[in-house]
């Protein structure tokens, strides 16, 4: 049920962010512009973080899978 809720709250804020864009492009002055820009780079920040939050984040590898460095092996 928290992973429902999360992704319903990526949705949302995916949705907001079109519509900070729309308001964006209908700016008739830098004020309107601007803050309908930056709302949107909060909006996708936001949801990026969701997102990492939804899947484990914070680079967890999982599997024993090794990145980088050389795999041990007999040559």
């Amino acid at each position: 049920m928290e992973q429902i809720s999360k992704v319903g709250i990526v949705f949302l804020l995916g949705l907001f962010a079109v519509m900070s864009l729309i308001v964006a492009a209908g700016g008739h002055n830098n004020f309107q512009y601007w803050s309908g820009l930056a709302f949107f780079v909060v909006c996708i920040l936001l949801a990026f973080y969701a997102v990492a939050q939804l899947t484990g984040g914070h680079g967890k590898q999982s599997g024993g899978h090794q990145s980088g460095g050389h795999q041990s092996g007999g040559h």
